[in-house]
């Protein structure tokens, strides 16, 4: 029976095949869902990308401000940078404060970049400035991920060559040493074949890190690991 519209004339029953082309077929589905595929494949390396760039830009800024702080140091003291006697003649230290687990001939670390800066008032024990989102859990559970510089060039009074001087870089290479206590601690180097740089570069699969200059500039070193 034919059917009646509103406006008094007549309109045609749906016919079966309308009906059918109403519903997604598989190949439909297959498609949508080969091309939702491609998508995710395409966003997930980019946006996993844009969070490393991310990391990467904090732990460069994060640098910088330790760079300040350095030069703070410098000026007030005439010229001379933290050596090897004050941050503890080890180049890799925890937060200060801290305890080398399950060593009973561990103290609270007064030694190291950190502890100096913090000892001097030139730095607030609660900043976040030591600790780059791009290490392991391992090492962020040190609250410090940064090794510095105990080079003899630091026992002048303004060093030549800042501007090509690292002085602080992300840890790759070496374990804390051991807290309370002044270096050097032989034994404390990570073997080369267990050592991970901590940001993704820019090449595919490429490692680095990031590092600090005597002068305050930073610079990113892509391994290529």
């Amino acid at each position: 029976m034919a059917l009646t519209d509103v406006r008094g004339g007549e309109r045609s029953e749906p016919r079966p095949a309308d009906r059918r082309r109403a519903a997604f077929s598989i190949v439909e589905l297959l498609t949508a869902v080969a091309v939702v595929g491609v998508l995710v494949a395409i966003l997930v390396p980019a946006i996993q990308f844009l969070r490393e760039r991310a990391r990467l830009l904090q732990c460069s800024a994060s640098l910088r401000e330790i760079g300040l702080v350095t030069h703070l140091y410098r000026d007030s003291r005439n010229g001379w940078f933290p050596n090897a006697s004050k941050t503890g003649n080890f180049s890799y230290r925890m937060a200060p404060g801290m305890r080398t687990v399950n060593d009973p001939r561990a103290y609270p670390e007064e030694y190291g970049l950190e502890a100096l800066y913090v000892s001097l008032g030139l730095l607030s024990p609660a900043s976040r400035i030591w600790v780059c989102p791009s290490h392991d859990d391992a090492k962020r559970a040190y609250r410090n991920t940064y090794a510095f510089s105990i080079a003899t060039a630091l026992d002048k009074k303004n060093p030549a060559n800042q501007s090509t001087t690292l002085f602080v870089w992300d840890n790759y290479s070496f374990n804390p040493g051991l807290t309370g206590f002044r270096g050097p601690f032989p034994g404390y180097t990570i073997p080369s074949g267990q050592r991970t740089q901590p940001h993704r570069g820019f090449g595919t699969g490429a490692t680095g890190y990031n590092a600090l200059y005597l002068d305050g500039h930073t610079e990113y070193f892509n391994t290529g690991n």
